[in-house]
């Protein structure tokens, strides 16, 4: 594979993982980074990253003509634009979960990707790391037999209530920020089309959802039940059941490197253990849907396999479906 420059719109925590992450690969360079707030901030993390150049403004970033991928990683109102700014530059996209704030804002920038004939993909990276490789195999092969039920939970415990996570300008929530691997792990799985969605919330006194569960059932009556919260610490683990055994994800299983196949489909302290793979994730596991991201292009296309954007669209419009339940709208869609 020969060298990808990458551009990073956003220098924040989870843009410092992603850059760490592509030092893992040999295929990636750091080429520059924007911050359209504080151009001192883009130096500090330029320095810390050995990324060659720092913006302070997006036009200058996206003029830059040795730029040729863009990773998104700003709040989550402000995906949908910054999307649509790379693709007006000539420039393909990796773009931070939550994808945009609704379905309707995602459409709109898979129909600009394809108008512009360029790479657009989620950075979901929990889909890309190596045991969910193994996970999807063991399914294609039918190990556990007929999937009937998918468990996922995912909860940290947020002290700091005045976050980005608790603002709703922010596009902030339990589900946008935890809920969400979740959800995608269950599409994985059961797909993204379920036949009947019912969800709880907790909206706390930052008029966010803090805590839910969101129950599905699909076409075939297979069941999926997922919860989030940024109140607690939970087990972080994963479960998909069917009627010949379990593949069972320890905590956390967003970023899990050990995946176990039980024989037999009940949850007990001391299962029958038919295999168990450990691969160990090389730093950050972030790398993995960049060396995705950076396969694509190499290959000349326009998605990923592994996570298309119709998969994309579809985990958006579950959550505009759950929040529809709540009552929960941001106020850039008032």
């Amino acid at each position: 594979m020969s060298k990808v420059r990458w551009g990073l719109v956003g220098p924040g925590w989870v843009a410092e993982r992603f850059a760490e992450g592509l030092t893992y690969t040999d295929a990636a360079v750091l080429e520059a980074v924007a911050s359209k707030t504080s151009l001192e901030e883009a130096r500090e993390f330029a320095k810390r990253h050995g990324i060659k150049k720092a913006y302070g403004s997006y036009e200058e970033f996206l003029a830059d003509k040795e730029i040729d991928i863009v990773y998104v990683s700003i709040l989550n109102p402000a995906h949908k634009q910054m999307v649509l700014d790379c693709f007006k530059a000539g420039k393909p996209v990796v773009c931070e979960k939550p994808f945009a704030l609704n379905a309707k804002e995602t459409e709109e920038m898979i129909q600009a990707a394809r108008e512009a004939d360029l790479f657009l993909m989620e950075a979901m990276w929990s889909r890309f790391l190596p045991v969910v490789k193994t996970i999807r195999q063991w399914l294609r092969e039918g190990r556990v037999g007929k999937v009937k039920y998918v468990r996922a939970d995912n909860g940290f415990l947020f002290e700091d209530h005045t976050t980005r996570q608790f603002d709703r300008k922010a596009g902030g929530g339990a589900m946008m920020e935890l809920g969400v691997y979740a959800i995608s792990f269950a599409s994985m799985v059961l797909g993204y089309e379920p036949a009947q969605i019912k969800s709880l919330a907790a909206i706390g006194d930052t008029e966010v959802d803090e805590q839910s569960v969101i129950t599905m059932r699909y076409p075939g009556n297979e069941i999926a039940i997922l919860s989030c919260t940024m109140l607690a610490e939970t087990p972080q683990e994963a479960w998909i059941v069917g009627d010949e055994g379990v593949i069972r994800l320890k905590k956390a299983f967003m970023n899990a490197d050990t995946v176990r196949l039980e024989a037999e489909s009940k949850l007990t302290d001391d299962p029958t253990i038919v295999e168990e793979i450990n691969i160990p994730i090389d730093g950050p596991g972030y790398r993995y849907e960049a060396e995705e991201a950076m396969r694509c292009l190499q290959q000349g296309k326009k998605e990923s396999d592994i996570l298309p954007l119709a998969e994309t669209l579809g985990v958006m419009k579950i959550m505009d479906t759950v929040r529809e339940q709540w009552g929960l709208k941001y106020p850039q869609e008032i």
